[in-house]
């Protein structure tokens, strides 16, 4: 991601995207948000207004998908399980996690699971876990 040193409205960003990076890391706005629960849950990292710390109520067994996100883009999904718990996901394609093995999410009633990426090619993410039954 640029710096504020990098990115100058009118040279080699927008004035959107600079004010975007301004609100982001200067002001700490626009950093976190809420993508709604369904059968599959998409998550758009082009809309910018939803951060890039995206957070998630499991209201099932869910499969996550991800859309418009560009090489070297890092987000983190923060999994929350509903009042019932025991809920599941199928992750994204492609997730190289350390060990190779993808995580076991946390399962207990109103727990939360937050995992980092970094996508490192077009469909292909390093993925991180960040913490675990918070």
């Amino acid at each position: 991601m640029a710096s504020s040193t990098d990115v100058v409205a009118g040279t080699n960003a927008t004035a959107v995207e600079y004010n975007n990076l301004r609100k982001d890391v200067v002001l700490g706005l626009n950093v976190a948000g809420t993508d709604a629960d369904a059968a599959t849950v998409t998550i758009d990292l082009s809309d910018k207004t939803k951060g890039k710390i995206r957070t998630i109520t499991l209201g099932g067994n869910r499969t996550l998908a991800i859309s418009n996100g560009t090489v070297g883009q890092a987000f983190m999904l923060r999994l929350v399980q509903d009042g019932t718990g025991g809920r599941t996901v199928t992750w994204f394609t492609t997730i190289k996690w350390p060990g190779g093995v993808a995580p076991t999410l946390t399962t207990d009633i109103n727990k939360a699971d937050v995992f980092g990426f970094i996508i490192t090619s077009a469909d292909n993410y390093d993925g991180f876990i960040v913490g675990q039954s918070l």
